[in-house]
């Protein structure tokens, strides 16, 4: 698999699979790029800006941004809350040729380690309906391609 959609379908799977932030989100609802039309809120959008630093080396910025309609923002800080837990200083790993999303040391048990996410930024967006909170947020991140796309280079 490309590199770039292992690791988003990590990401993916993670969030998705976390039932905290499911509580949170009565389901976490997650678009590449786009979210569906009249999407349920809260929802989420990702996506990943990759720059090469070498022929195996990348660096990427990782965009995820959510929606909420609400009286007061507190939800989608309990959301930002919840994010940055999962995210910020995580791995990922690969395991043949299935990547996942760790926390520590503790859950590799030998799996290669393939990213390393690092919280960059965050930010409320205005929106133009009063009620709509939007907040975005970016990490940092470092990889490695794919021992597949690695061998097609020679």
């Amino acid at each position: 698999m490309d590199t770039e959609r292992a690791i988003l379908t990590a990401i993916y799977t993670h969030l998705a699979n976390d039932t905290q932030l499911s509580t949170i989100c009565s389901g976490v609802r997650l678009g590449l790029v786009w979210a569906k039309k009249d999407e349920t809120f809260p929802y989420f959008v990702h996506r990943l800006h990759t720059y090469a630093r070498s022929d195996v080396i990348f660096t990427g910025d990782y965009y995820l941004d959510f929606w909420d309609f609400r009286d007061t923002a507190a939800k989608i800080y309990d959301i930002r809350e919840r994010i940055i837990t999962l995210l910020d200083k995580a791995y990922i790993v690969a395991n043949g040729d299935t990547y996942s999303v760790v926390r520590s040391d503790g859950e590799m048990s030998g799996d290669l380690i393939v990213a390393r996410l690092w919280l960059a930024t965050g930010w409320l967006i205005p929106e133009d309906t009063e009620g709509i909170w939007h907040y975005a947020s970016v990490f940092t991140m470092r990889f490695t391609r794919s021992l597949t796309e690695i061998t097609n280079l020679t």
